[in-house]
């Protein structure tokens, strides 16, 4: 019994030692290979790149040409002056110019022109009496009061009024009137076309004439002033004639 107990007692003592042997070189093993893990990490293994040569450019300085030796200047040459004329001292003796014999005036008789006639007085075949005479006609017209620039535009203007003003004016034809009657209206037409102060500035001696004369300008619808006109309102005058 006890040579066995022995037996298992060295055996287990054995082991024990085994083990520990194991374990010890297991460590020892394992830090080897973490060391080499270690020192591979910090090892560079990948080859070192090529220096590629860098060429630096460089002025080299170019060497002077040599001086080239001064050469004095010839020393000028003393001017020589021209030689002088020689003058003579005398004087020629001075000629005096001949004196020039004036022509003789020769006088023609000229004939006096002749007076002209008169001429003889219009005679008049028949009498003539200026009473007798027919009165010049005058047509209607349209006149600014004042003094207004009479340009191309107010011109056109005043034709277009003239025009609507008589196209209202409609006297019946058995209306008698003298050829020589003449009514004048007075009126404003301001900014925007209105007319305003009709007034009778002048009669023909017919009422029924100077009616229609006023109406005629009453009802008519004129146009605005002339973009040009810069003043608010235009006053005018309208002669009324039979002719």
């Amino acid at each position: 019994m006890k040579n066995d107990d022995e037996r298992i007692k060295y055996f287990s003592s054995d082991v024990d030692s085994t083990l520990v042997k194991i374990i010890i070189c297991a460590v020892i093993f394992h830090m080897v290979v973490v060391g080499i893990c270690i020192g591979l990490h910090y090892v560079n293994i990948k080859p070192e790149p090529e220096q590629i040569p860098v060429f630096e450019m460089v002025q080299v300085p170019q060497p002077k040409p040599p001086a080239r030796p001064k050469t004095q200047p010839p020393p000028p040459k003393p001017k020589q002056e021209p030689p002088k004329p020689k003058v003579n001292k005398e004087l020629p003796p001075e000629i005096k110019p001949e004196p020039k014999e004036k022509p003789e005036e020769v006088h023609e008789d000229v004939p006096p022109e002749p007076e002209p006639e008169p001429e003889p007085e219009p005679v008049d075949d028949f009498p003539m009496d200026d009473m007798d005479l027919p009165v010049a006609m005058e047509a209607p017209s349209l006149d600014p009061v004042g003094s207004v620039d009479m340009d191309p535009l107010m011109q056109v203007y005043l034709e277009q009024l003239k025009k609507i003003i008589m196209s209202n004016f409609k006297p019946p034809k058995d209306l008698k009137v003298e050829r020589s009657a003449k009514t004048t209206v007075q009126f404003t037409v301001d900014r925007f076309g209105g007319i305003t102060g009709v007034i009778l500035k002048r009669s023909s001696g017919n009422k029924a004439w100077d009616h229609l004369s006023v109406r005629a300008i009453q009802i008519s619808k004129v146009p605005e002033l002339p973009p040009n006109y810069r003043a608010p309102s235009l006053v005018l005058n309208f002669n009324f004639t039979p002719n």
